[in-house]
């Protein structure tokens, strides 16, 4: 789940010993390090700089939602055995080829097996408590799903894929109307010289100033819709196989694009849509009423942010 980015207070350097109190507990500022540093490695890079406050305020509101749902588990009289706590652990052993790789992990995401089996364990019980309080109250029928997907048909379609190349003639993100006027010039004069039939791969080797396909006769090899900016993306599949394009503008400057080849698009009819529209729902609807759980429990709870 991705992190929520919120407009946040300032985050002190040094954490206070403790940073939060639900109830009768505590979150210690070890266990908010810990947890951003698991953030970090799920998003499989280090924390930017400047969103230092939002990720550490976000992660601890999630870490008081853990504990939230973690009491309830004690108040539910739920339980976790050591051998479904080793049963998930040896899963995840399993993932890797030998137990010293195994245990180098560990090292590297700075914890130990006892911590991550107290950690798998905390896991479990909270994943009790949600199963019994959420997962149970949940229905999606045959009606909504249809309804969503006439309200989405758009998110249905598959392939759209042309086979493709450019010319680009480059502008500056601060160039002024003078050099703009001269680059569109350029452009409509190349463009000119492929309708008239110049060898439209020599004239991007010759002329294009994009690096990445210049050198290949502007050739893009397979675009998919969504991939390029909307702009290029209307002109590339308004043309005819072996089209040429008027001068597309786009921030990158302008262009004149050659279509090689194009697949159509299908819209995946609902009969194979519907169970991924109903995971969809279903996910959306666990989440809602997560969050309706989760707040009603801190509603009834006593919790203090320390920082």
């Amino acid at each position: 789940e991705p992190l929520d980015i919120p407009n946040a207070d300032p985050v002190p350097e040094e954490l206070p010993a403790v940073v939060a109190r639900i109830n009768a507990q505590h979150i210690t500022g070890d266990e908010l390090e810990r947890a951003v540093r698991s953030a970090e490695i799920q998003a499989g890079q280090a924390l930017p700089s400047q969103f230092r406050d939002q990720v550490y305020r976000s992660v601890l509101e999630r870490l008081v939602s853990f504990h939230l749902l973690l009491q309830e588990s004690q108040t539910r009289n739920i339980s976790a055995t050591d051998a479904q706590v080793e049963g998930h652990i040896d899963r995840l052993r399993g993932n890797f080829p030998t137990e010293e790789a195994f245990e180098s992990q560990l090292t590297a995401w700075d914890t130990t097996l006892d911590i991550l089996r107290e950690e798998t364990r905390r896991d479990l019980l909270v994943e009790q408590v949600l199963d019994a309080a959420v997962t149970g109250d949940v229905a999606i029928d045959a009606d909504t799903t249809r309804e969503f997907y006439e309200a989405h048909t758009d998110q249905f379609i598959q392939g759209g894929s042309a086979h493709a190349r450019h010319i680009l003639i480059g502008i500056s993100p601060d160039a002024d109307e003078e050099a703009k006027t001269e680059a569109r010039e350029r452009a409509a004069e190349l463009r000119q010289e492929a309708q008239e039939g110049a060898d439209f791969a020599e004239l991007a080797r010759a002329h294009s100033e994009d690096p990445g396909s210049a050198e290949n006769g502007g050739d893009l090899g397979r675009v998919t819709k969504g991939q390029t900016v909307p702009d290029f993306e209307a002109a590339l599949f308004a043309l005819e196989i072996g089209g040429i394009s008027d001068v597309v503008e786009t921030p990158f400057g302008f262009h004149i694009i050659q279509l090689l080849d194009l697949e159509e698009s299908r819209t995946v009819p609902f009969a194979e849509a519907s169970i991924q529209i109903r995971e969809f729902l279903l996910n959306q609807e666990q989440q809602a009423q997560t969050e309706a759980f989760v707040a009603e429990l801190r509603a009834n709870s006593d919790v203090e942010i320390l920082f």
